[in-house]
């Protein structure tokens, strides 16, 4: 219950204020857009953990913006030296509120 109000009141601090949006909405839509093929919470898989993810990016400015850019866009060289440089897929259907949704999710990981 804790990690669902950390998640809702980093979304409100988002400006994603819709109540629409819940911890099981954005794992639902996660596993809609298959990033559990590729990353899980805590171990290293094609790529980078989510834990890994927010470890790097948290508490950095911009890292929200920027985290779903990236998931929109796709991306690679920041994690080479995990991935041996795998790329990742670019997600251009999510919305930008869904996109910032899934970030807010990895960046309230510990």
């Amino acid at each position: 219950m804790k990690i669902v109000r950390l998640v809702l009141s980093i979304l409100l601090l988002a400006g994603l204020s819709s109540p629409a949006w819940s911890a099981p909405d954005v794992n639902a839509l996660m596993n809609q857009q298959g990033c559990f093929a590729c990353h899980s919470v805590d171990q290293k898989m094609v790529g980078p953990s989510f834990k890994q993810v927010a470890d790097r990016y948290r508490g950095k400015k911009g890292s929200l913006s920027m985290l779903a850019k990236k998931i929109v866009a796709g991306g690679n060289g920041h994690w080479n030296d995990l991935t041996g440089g795998m790329i990742m897929p670019p997600h251009p259907d999510l919305k930008p509120s869904e996109a910032k949704a899934i970030a807010a999710w990895v960046l309230s990981l510990k």
